[in-house]
């Protein structure tokens, strides 16, 4: 990363409407703004990196880190942590209507009302205790795909476009 790190670690370097700038550009003329001089000090307090950060040329996956007072994950077992309490309603019912927002995971129901409400085309998954996956209709798989309705704009657009074509090619 040495060869892009002086610039690839910006988020925005001309001043747009972000107001993330490091420089103001007016014509040919750039003018640094104050965070400018903040990350060529930070970049001029942090060593540049040497050496080739942990490849491993043989393409085996890195050890995890030991768990330390910087790393607090113990990687000891593969296990997840446990799901706290209170989580699983959320999987259940959605984590409700988000501001602003429409369709999408956002909308609060529960796979059984998802499931009654998609006719009989609908797969269900199964129970929460390992039960396992089974079909609803095998003869309806494809019942809620629709097929968008024809629109005859294109076609229009397309003779209006060649026909113009046409007229302006026997003006010459």
């Amino acid at each position: 990363m040495t060869s892009v790190y002086s610039g690839g670690l910006v988020y925005e370097y001309t001043q747009e409407e972000a107001d993330y700038g490091l420089v103001d550009l007016k014509g040919d003329t750039v003018s640094p703004r104050p965070d400018f001089a903040a990350l060529k000090t930070a970049f001029q307090k942090t060593p540049i990196p040497t050496g080739d950060g942990g490849y491993k040329s043989d393409g085996k996956a890195s050890e995890c880190p030991k768990k330390s007072n910087l790393w607090e994950v113990d990687m000891s077992d593969d296990e997840l942590p446990a799901m706290p309490d209170g989580l699983d309603e959320y999987f259940k019912d959605g984590a409700g209507k988000g501001p602003g927002l429409t369709g999408g995971s956002q909308d609060a129901g529960s796979t059984e009302q998802k499931l009654a409400s998609a006719g009989s085309g609908a797969v269900t998954t199964g129970s929460s205790s390992g039960g396992s996956a089974s079909a609803a209709s095998s003869t309806a798989a494809a019942s809620s795909l629709h097929i968008a309705p024809f629109s005859a704009a294109p076609l229009v657009t397309g003779a209006i476009v060649l026909f113009s074509a046409l007229v302006g090619a026997s003006l010459l």
